[in-house]
């Protein structure tokens, strides 16, 4: 953990004059947006480079805004023409390292709502344009929460058979960035997911010190590496038992022979997702039927026979629904609860955690519903 995280800089693209003008109707249309009053404070000197400075506190976000009006605040950032040349606003604030996600997102909805006439928001800590028409999706419409990866992205270095992958993020949250590397071209992918993975974890339970050995996954060991006393050091994952590259780690990963742990906040957003979409779930699996395509759900199972109660996600494949409840058995055992039965079992929408289809190769969730009923529609026209 770092003791103080690094700051959060956004540019809100395409900002309206008003919102520009002066520091007074920025904090006026924020007001509005929010519905509460807000603290404004102006320096009596603003920096030269900048035509004015406002500091504006919101109840609700655990640090105040630092917002100025940049004309070039996109340039060199690969955003097209139309929407790189329009003036911007920056903001700028700290992330609370017990909850860097609610802090992230309650400053994009702030700014969505502070200016509907803006084209939507650059995040400048990992080059991610973020459209309004996506943020007002994403971010206003839905009950769910974003993913947790909108706080960071994962970045691949290559020269020749050295591939170096690292998180770009963390630190805002209060972390060391994470990095692992590999010699292997098709281990890439799978290895930022482990990254991703693994800094989401990060979220729930900070990383031990330099040497300590952790447990991602049944089975899945790393060690940690690095200069933690740096304050921008890199954490880097390596083989647990010989340092370097952690190939074998990454080969189960990507065999599909192993799986890596998933967070309390991620488990509750796909089970939140899934029950929101179960209905067209279950749509889909009849409008299916004759093809080749398979169905499946998430579903969690306990074990209480030990002295410490174990629980694993497992998936179950469907075979047939009635009145909203599938029909289903394990597709894989268990490598944490035994005894699971192997007959099929009955499952509710209360039970589920996820759902998948795979059909023509592809797998798709409860996120891409949208992609696969688009897709069927273009193949039945």
């Amino acid at each position: 953990m770092l003791d103080i995280p690094e700051p959060v800089t956004l540019v809100l693209v395409g900002a309206s004059e008003t919102v520009l003008s002066s520091p007074e109707n920025l904090a006026k249309v924020m007001a509005d947006a929010i519905g509460t009053d807000v603290d404004l404070h102006i320096p009596e000197t603003p920096p030269p480079e900048v035509e004015w400075l406002a500091t504006i506190a919101i109840e609700g976000l655990s640090e105040s805004l630092v917002c100025w009006p940049e004309a070039d605040a996109t340039e060199g950032f690969g955003l097209p023409d139309s929407i790189a040349e329009k003036p911007g606003l920056v903001v700028q604030s700290l992330l609370h390292p017990a909850d860097p996600l609610t802090c992230l997102t309650n400053m994009l909805r702030i700014l969505v709502l502070a200016d509907p006439t803006a084209d939507g928001i650059l995040d400048i800590g990992t080059w991610r344009w973020l459209d309004r028409d996506m943020l007002v999706r994403e971010l206003m419409e839905t009950e769910v929460e974003p993913r947790e990866d909108l706080l960071w992205i994962v970045t691949s270095l290559s020269e020749d058979d050295h591939h170096v992958l690292q998180t770009n993020g963390l630190m805002r949250c209060g972390h060391h960035e994470l990095c692992v590397e590999t010699s292997d071209f098709d281990l890439i992918e799978t290895a930022a997911d482990l990254l991703a993975s693994t800094a989401a974890l990060c979220m729930e339970t900070p990383l031990p010190e330099t040497d300590a050995v952790i447990e991602i996954g049944p089975g899945l060991h790393l060690r940690i590496a690095g200069e933690p006393d740096h304050p921008e050091a890199i954490a880097t994952l390596e083989d647990a038992e010989h340092g370097g590259s952690p190939t074998n780690v990454l080969r189960r990963l990507a065999e599909d022979t192993a799986a890596v742990y998933r967070t309390e906040r991620s488990t509750a957003r796909h089970r939140m997702l899934a029950i929101h979409t179960w209905d067209r779930f279950l749509a889909l699996f009849d409008s299916l039927a004759g093809r080749d395509a398979e169905c499946y759900v998430e579903v969690p199972w306990e074990d209480t026979s030990g002295e410490e109660v174990r629980r694993e996600h497992l998936w179950m494949e469907v075979h047939s629904h009635d009145n909203g409840v599938v029909l289903a058995t394990p597709a894989h055992q268990g490598d944490l609860v035994q005894g699971v039965p192997q007959e099929p079992s009955k499952v509710t929408v209360e039970e589920v955690c996820s759902w998948r289809v795979l059909l023509d190769g592809d797998a798709w969730g409860p996120e891409q519903i949208h992609l696969l009923q688009a897709h069927l529609k273009c193949e039945s026209t």
